[in-house]
């Protein structure tokens, strides 16, 4: 026997066996995208090679003869399906439909059924026949549609490989070896067959070559979970999420990193393959968070704050098959809203156990002096008795209205630009005044507010100036938290310097030693009956409309409410 021969057989044996192996993990993938048309490749290259080693070991004879008409059949199978396969693996399965499948059917079908009556026709081989000679003994002359099929055939295998070279260019980082095994699988045994084909060569290296496929295949299978977990998929969900993703090596390389990602720390297109340190620099205490939450094998987890947002950062160790961390993937979560929403919450929770303290301790205090007062009265009937009452229950219905204009402070606003001082002099309307006086020095001044808050914000505030000095022994303004003021007493409202916002001004007695960061806190007063909530409404609606507000006492004498609006003149 010819040496070359017997290496030759030995080449195909071992190229059937790494296939098989490669077709049976295939198999047991074949619910995963590309698992299927994966496997017919791999069959179709099998029966390629036993086709040919048919013929080398009982050649010129009949059955060499068929061998030879059956190894086609392999051919017209593999072609397709490889196809197939790297529309799928490339996430072009969309594209696999019945139609599509229909149509790559119809060309293997009818060679296939050319080739075995050939006989009649002689357009696939004009000449094929026994003749003794080579190492398969056939004497084989190609007819005009083998050039056909074969001109076809590398029209598909050609768009298949373009699929899956062009995604192996753009895939991630961790799938690179997956996809470059694809593509060596791919173009070898193509190569060979083209050489083969080029050169007239005696000895077919097309099924040789197909071990390099198996291997390729094989390597990608067990070594790097290859149909495990596919590239696109990941790709897409890595793209796509909202959440802010990077992994680095074991080097503190950047590998890959998400939109969210880049556009959170503030990262560059071309970050990747750089040290994380020198991208994290701009990031005040980023660096060592960072290393806080890689060091080691368990998933570390800290918050960061970056600017006014409050992001948790937790660092999940990947370790590879020997146990080793090569690297860490790294997950930011923007939790700004969700701290907002706990402040939030935590305030308004304080502010019902005031609300709990004032129902319960506030309303206690006048039910007992009209209780008392009306015992009184049932006995001497005095008149003092009941204007006490009506004082109590006075006192009582503001404190109902204060902590009711207080919980709806949650409520949406209706905002529209408005004209300050139209509001203000509607305002000052509504309060029970004496010989109080109110100037405006606000001019054409507006801003952007709901006009029902605004509005009763500059009623607490002037109740708060001018009800002290009214002649109604029980106005607001004098059982509120701050009492300055009197008869004839005059309320400014003005712009504020480089009209950013606008101040209320009395010309009483001010604030005088009281502590002015307090004075807006619910329940302070200096009075015995005030109800220590006038000043925290107009805080709350100078919050709830993203304003600030504070106190001091005026210059020239008497209480100055500054509220910073940050508005632009009309």
């Amino acid at each position: 026997m010819d040496a070359w021969l017997l290496v030759y057989q030995v080449g195909l044996v071992v190229a059937i066996a790494v296939s098989i192996v490669a077709a049976g993990l295939a198999w047991r993938h074949r619910d995963e995208r590309g698992g299927t048309p994966l496997t017919a490749v791999l069959v179709a290259e099998i029966g390629w090679a036993v086709a040919i080693l048919v013929t080398t070991v009982v050649p010129g004879t009949d059955i060499a003869l068929a061998a030879n008409k059956a190894l086609l059949a392999g051919v017209v199978v593999l072609v397709p399906a490889l196809l197939v396969f790297a529309l799928e693996y490339t996430g072009r399965e969309s594209l696999v439909t019945r139609r599509l499948l229909a149509a790559l059917s119809v060309e293997p079908i009818v060679f296939t059924a050319l080739v075995w009556t050939n006989g009649a026709h002689r357009l696939v081989w004009e000449t094929l026949r026994a003749d003794g000679t080579g190492p398969r003994g056939l004497e084989t002359v190609n007819g005009p549609l083998f050039g056909v099929h074969t001109a076809y055939s590398y029209l598909l295998l050609s768009v298949a490989v373009l699929l899956i070279v062009v995604f192996a260019l753009r895939s991630r980082y961790f799938y690179q070896r997956q996809v470059m095994a694809i593509v060596v699988a791919t173009l070898v045994p193509w190569g060979a067959n083209a050489v083969s084909l080029a050169l007239g060569l005696e000895y077919d290296l097309t099924p040789i070559a197909f071990t390099v496929t198996g291997v390729a295949f094989t390597w990608a299978v067990v070594r790097e979970e290859f149909l495990d977990i596919t590239p696109i998929a990941t790709e897409v969900v890595f793209d796509r999420i909202d959440t802010a993703v990077v992994v680095v090596d074991a080097s503190d390389r950047i590998v890959d990193i998400n939109e969210s990602a880049r556009t959170l720390l503030g990262i560059d297109d071309d970050a990747v393959g750089t040290r994380i340190q020198t991208q994290l620099t701009s990031v005040p205490d980023a660096v060592p968070v960072y290393e806080s939450v890689t060091d080691g094998h368990d998933t570390g987890t800290r918050d960061l704050s970056i600017g006014e947002r409050s992001i948790r950062i937790e660092g999940s160790p990947l370790v590879d098959r020997r146990g080793d961390v090569v690297g860490h993937a790294l997950i930011m979560v923007d939790l700004t809203e969700e701290r907002a929403r706990e402040a939030e919450l935590t305030r308004r929770n304080e502010q019902l156990d005031r609300f709990v303290g004032v129902v319960s301790h506030d309303l206690r205090n006048p039910l007992q002096v009209a209780a008392g007062r009306l015992e009184h009265a049932r006995r001497d009937g005095d008149e003092e008795h009941f204007e006490a009452v009506e004082r109590a229950h006075d006192r009582m219905e503001r404190l109902i209205e204060d902590l009711l204009a207080l919980a709806r402070q949650d409520e949406d606003l209706d905002r529209e630009r408005i004209e300050l001082g139209t509001v203000a002099e509607s305002a000052w309307s509504y309060v029970e005044i004496a010989d109080g006086t109110l100037e405006l020095a606000v001019d054409d001044f507006t801003v952007v507010a709901d006009p029902d808050r605004l509005s009763q914000l500059f009623e607490n505030l002037f109740r708060n100036a001018v009800e002290h000095g009214s002649t109604s022994p029980d106005s607001q303004a004098r059982q509120d938290a701050v009492e300055h003021g009197g008869e004839g007493v005059t309320v400014t409202v003005e712009c504020l310097p480089d009209r950013r916002g606008f101040a209320v001004t009395d010309d009483g007695p001010g604030f005088g030693d009281a502590d002015t960061e307090k004075v807006f806190a619910d329940g302070y007063t200096t009075t015995r009956d005030g109800t220590g909530f006038g000043l925290s409404i107009v805080a709350e609606i100078a919050t709830q409309h993203g304003w600030s507000v504070s106190a001091t006492n005026a210059e020239g004498g008497g209480a100055r409410i500054e509220v910073v609006t940050d508005g632009e003149p009309a």
